[in-house]
């Protein structure tokens, strides 16, 4: 394991990716003991520290004017910089990137936009998002568009799959889109939220035909019993599959950051989960706060710095 900062990234050059640092970002680790892609959760996809474990959730800097979309408070305005999504994985520390299509931005045929990607150890697309597009419009895009162009990409995204009853597939056609994808070397995640969706005996149906499930508390003040959520989620899914639990910065339904006491209670659970191996890894959200002077913000940061290399396998 390498401890010491480097700008070098999985993806580029050294001297392109030192080039596309910004002033004060966090820097990464070289991450040499990455793991192998495979479409099997059983062989190992993600390198031993927990670093390589950690996932930005990344939207277009413009969504910043909608993060209040849950709140009452309807006449507030984002107050301060936003943030474009490789940008704020770099701020973070933070080397891999779900690209969530939310407001429709970027719009396909997306031009140039994923190119800053590129820099990432890896990235995905959301297959069910805000985007436009039907589920295997995206599929095709991402084995046809994304995977040939992009050594980096690794795999698709079911966001808010159970909540949006429009993105919910049925069991024969979520195997047919694993199946599409995993013939072409790439994985299938999904969203479960603790205290939206709750944890259902029949969604054990869909995370089986998924490779990794990713699991959110939507509401900060519900983070109490969060942990406890976590576990019966790893029961429910076994003890093969990844999970991944989400970590809310910015708390959508108070249009305001997550609370320094909820933030530090969220991240010292998640510790414990990783070192328990209870959950394979973590994403931040969202990837466009990466720039606030905010508690929450900060707070993962420095907790990204003194954990990032920490070996959990």
């Amino acid at each position: 394991m390498r401890s010491e900062k480097t700008s070098e990234l999985f993806c580029g050059g050294i001297d392109r990716c030192r080039r596309d640092f910004i002033k004060g970002a966090a820097a990464f680790s070289a991450m040499a003991a990455g793991g192998c892609l495979t479409k099997s959760a059983k062989k190992s996809f993600y390198g031993s520290t927990i670093r390589d474990r950690l996932w930005m959730w990344g939207h277009h800097p413009d969504m910043c004017s909608e993060s209040n979309f849950d709140s009452k408070n309807k006449s507030w305005k984002w107050n301060g910089p936003s943030v474009d999504q490789a940008q704020g994985c770099r701020m973070m520390g933070i080397a891999n990137n779900c690209v969530i299509r939310w407001g429709n931005k970027p719009a396909h045929p997306w031009g140039d936009y994923f190119e800053q990607f590129r820099s990432l150890r890896r990235f995905t697309l959301g297959i069910t998002d805000g985007g436009n597009g039907t589920v295997w419009d995206k599929v095709e895009w991402a084995v046809n568009e994304l995977k040939p162009s992009f050594p980096n990409f690794t795999g698709g995204f079911l966001d808010d799959f159970f909540i949006v009853k429009s993105y919910t597939q049925n069991t024969a056609d979520l195997a047919k889109i694993a199946d599409r994808l995993h013939e072409n070397d790439l994985r299938l995640s999904i969203v479960v939220y603790s205290d939206q969706d709750g944890i259902k005996p029949d969604y054990k149906k869909y995370l089986d035909l998924c490779d990794e499930t990713s699991f959110w508390c939507w509401r900060s003040n519900n983070l109490g019993k969060h942990e406890s959520m976590v576990r019966r989620m790893r029961d429910l899914i076994g003890g093969e599959k990844s999970l991944l639990m989400g970590v809310y910065m910015w708390d959508y339904t108070l249009g305001a950051p997550v609370s320094p006491k909820l933030m530090e209670m969220q991240l010292e659970f998640a510790g414990r989960l990783l070192r328990e191996k209870v959950i394979t890894g973590l994403i931040f959200h969202p990837s466009y706060s990466a720039a606030l002077d905010v508690p929450s913000v900060n707070l993962a940061k420095k907790w990204i710095r003194e954990n990032g290399e920490v070996v959990v396998s």
